[in-house]
């Protein structure tokens, strides 16, 4: 299903499919994966984290059609994965339940979803992390929660791209201005980043999509023993 060419891939899945089984996992984890996985404290999260790092193995071996032992994440300054061969670019981004993973031949992604039904205190989060009319927005905003993710999952795909974490200050740069979504410095001039919001199969889920140029997507949802259904 998956294949490498011109088009970027985003595939969506549910870490708590119940149907995901170990012998499905196991064979794409690294030792490095079991090592991650077995860091964490809950069953639930050791679980979520097993089904991403297989999932991740799984798909960018498909997409490249290269076996698995053949692929050697490295890591940026600030911890970014990526492929020393420089063969694909890819971005996983999960969010309780949910996940998604981007790939593309060339230039750097940036993908964040999140699950906007999790506690959060989003009001008090935009004032101390937006920029100030980003913050303003959000209070006038009708429906403060979702644009608060909205806002949010676009600054956090911005600095994925960027690759430096939450080192780059969340505040110094605009997702929404002048009653437009997009990626714009604080004097509200465009930046050369564009901003998608790719169709989601999870209603409950906000997600942004940031790449150097704007490119076509191409979407699947993917479940258990191979199964593959196409988005819209």
């Amino acid at each position: 299903m998956l294949k490498a060419d011109s088009q970027t891939s985003l595939v969506w899945f549910e870490l708590d499919d119940p149907g995901w089984t170990e012998d499905e996992l196991d064979p794409w984890l690294s030792d490095s994966d079991r090592q991650r996985c077995a860091r964490l404290v809950f069953p639930h999260h050791r679980r979520r984290q097993q089904v991403a790092c297989a999932l991740l193995r799984r798909l960018v071996s498909q997409w490249l059609d290269r076996p698995p032992e053949d692929l050697h994440w490295d890591k940026a300054a600030h911890g970014k994965p990526y492929l020393g061969d420089g063969s694909c670019t890819f971005n996983l981004s999960h969010s309780e339940g949910y996940a998604g993973v981007v790939i593309a031949a060339h230039g750097e992604l940036g993908l964040d979803l999140e699950d906007r039904r999790r506690r959060v205190e989003f009001l008090k989060l935009g004032q101390r992390f937006f920029a100030s009319a980003e913050a303003l927005q959000l209070e006038k905003s009708e429906n403060p929660r979702h644009f608060f993710f909205e806002v949010w999952t676009a600054k956090e795909a911005h600095i994925k791209a960027l690759g430096d974490g939450l080192t780059h200050p969340l505040d110094q740069f605009l997702t929404y201005f002048d009653d437009r979504w997009g990626l714009f410095d604080l004097q509200g001039r465009p930046l050369p980043w564009h901003l998608s919001r790719p169709h989601c199969p999870f209603p409950e889920v906000s997600v942004a999509l940031v790449c150097p140029t704007q490119k076509p997507v191409r979407a699947y949802l993917f479940g258990p023993e191979g199964h593959w259904r196409a988005c819209p």
